[in-house]
């Protein structure tokens, strides 16, 4: 990017205990929801939407599951990873008729409401239960039916018993505003369907549906960062850099119908096309004379000297690259003195460990989370850096919008190593659209230079504004957060 504006504010410094990395590293806005638990996305659904009755959240619940994800096929991971609710949210941001429901039922379960699964011939959906009754919400067919006295959201035995519900919901004003069958399902598809179903029993919170898992199993979004370490998350995607099993294409399979006519989603959508999958970079490369990145390695006969990893007799250092994304490609590079080193890649956090060399090991790594990487050495190890390409869903990421965005920086503790320095940096464009428009495709919209702003914290919670203009949401860049040694 060229001509970028730069913003920074450095904080004063707070000492704390004397460590390399830090846990639970987060950007949030007031504008967006928090995505890292289910808990936090239920707060921020309900807030930001202002719902006060259970129907009005529970459509809340629904309106921000059809902006987070779109059709695509099932994620899959090979065993003994699996994907959860979270994991659709922040990593893949896709999947099928149960897989979508499966991620509303979780939701709906943390809202504190029962959730039965309801099949159908060929198509999966649930209904969730609250103020004693049944009601069916369909975020893969992009559909919900309030009753014919518009007093409560129609359960699919109302349906039944009555098919106007739903054949006459749209006349009616019945329906949603905006996102109502916008995919091309039809209502007397819908009527059909729910004639022949029958409801499951009331489901447990662990129970999922085909490759996705009712809860998340060893898996947190939340970032664990390295001193020398940078995630850097775009809106754009790379080649090849779609890591999923069973998914070709990675586009969304309906186009842009989902938020084309949808003046609530489509201003935030329409700068990127069809919904699809995104990339970012991880990069870590350590200075070894900064005592802030060494303070995270873990070395055994070995210490940091003039630059270097300086071995005592054997000497090993195991730098922990795990992410909350799963990686798609990297590239490591690495440098001995004094004797031949080696270097080894784990995928199960230190448990077993697979021969490396330096250069490519994309096939050890890929659409795997828990990497670390081995260096033995019997001289030093002058220098290491991994350089990667990652796996996210853009569309649960905290943008900006235009106007005012508060943006707030935190970390598990609030506490930050005592030698490094911890940054975040949004880049965007502002965008203008025209004053009149019928439809949310980009058509017409234009763009200024690229802007960005940089924060630098020596002390958290970091709060600052960001003040945005354009008369339509901008077009993000990237979100980068970054840890480095002073």
């Amino acid at each position: 990017m060229t001509k970028l504006v730069a913003v920074c504010i450095c904080l004063t410094m707070i000492c704390v205990p004397a460590f390399g990395a830090v846990d639970a590293f987060k950007v949030t806005t007031d504008k967006t929801v928090d995505n890292s638990s289910l808990e936090t996305i239920i707060q921020d659904v309900f807030r930001l939407s202002g719902a006060k009755t259970n129907d009005e959240k529970a459509i809340a619940i629904y309106d921000y599951l059809h902006s987070a994800i779109f059709h695509l096929a099932y994620p899959n991971e090979k065993a003994p990873q699996s994907v959860g609710p979270l994991k659709v949210l922040n990593v893949y941001g896709w999947g099928l008729c149960g897989g979508q429901h499966t991620v509303l039922k979780a939701l709906f379960e943390t809202a504190g409401w029962e959730v039965r699964y309801r099949g159908w011939s060929g198509h999966t959906t649930i209904e969730t239960q609250y103020d004693g009754k049944w009601h069916y919400f369909d975020v893969f067919l992009k559909c919900y039916f309030w009753n014919k006295d518009k007093s409560s959201v129609a359960g699919q035995d109302d349906i039944n018993s009555d098919p106007s519900i739903v054949l006459d919901g749209l006349k009616d004003g019945r329906v949603p505003k905006t996102s109502y069958l916008c995919c091309g399902d039809e209502a007397p598809g819908i009527v059909s369907g729910c004639k022949g179903s029958k409801p499951n029993a009331i489901a447990k919170h662990e129970d999922g549906w085909a490759s996705v898992t009712g809860r998340d199993q060893g898996y947190t979004p939340l970032l664990t960062l390295s001193s020398g370490g940078a995630v850097r998350l775009e809106w754009k995607n790379e080649p090849k850099g779609m890591v999923a099993d069973g998914a070709k294409g990675g586009v969304h399979t309906c186009g842009n119908k989902d938020f084309r006519n949808d003046a609530l989603r489509g201003p935030i959508l329409e700068h990127y096309g069809p919904r699809a999958w995104a990339n970012g970079t991880f990069s870590y490369a350590p200075d070894f004379s900064k005592a802030g990145d060494v303070a995270d390695i873990e070395l055994l006969k070995a210490k940091a000297a003039g630059g270097k990893l300086v071995a005592d007799g054997q000497g090993t250092a195991v730098f922990k690259a795990s992410l909350a994304y799963p990686y798609a490609a990297a590239k490591l590079d690495a440098a001995f003195e004094g004797g031949e080193g080696k270097l080894a890649v784990s995928v199960d956090g230190g448990k077993t460990w697979q021969p490396a060399q330096a250069g490519d090991i994309s096939p050890l790594v890929r659409q795997k989370y828990d990497v670390w990487i081995k260096a033995e050495f019997p001289g030093s190890l002058t220098r290491f850096a991994l350089q990667a390409t990652i796996e996210h869903n853009r569309c649960t990421l905290p943008y900006l919008v235009n106007g005012k965005n508060t943006v707030t920086v935190s970390t598990k503790d609030n506490k930050l190593p005592p030698d490094s320095v911890l940054s975040v940096t949004y880049a965007y464009q502002e965008a203008t659209a025209p004053a009149k428009r019928n439809q949310y495709n980009g058509a017409g919209i234009t763009y200024g230079e690229a802007k960005i702003a940089k924060k630098e914290a020596t002390q958290l919670p970091l709060t600052f504004d960001i003040e945005v203009g354009g008369n339509t949401p901008p077009k993000m860049l990237c979100i980068e957060r970054a840890l480095s040694g002073k």
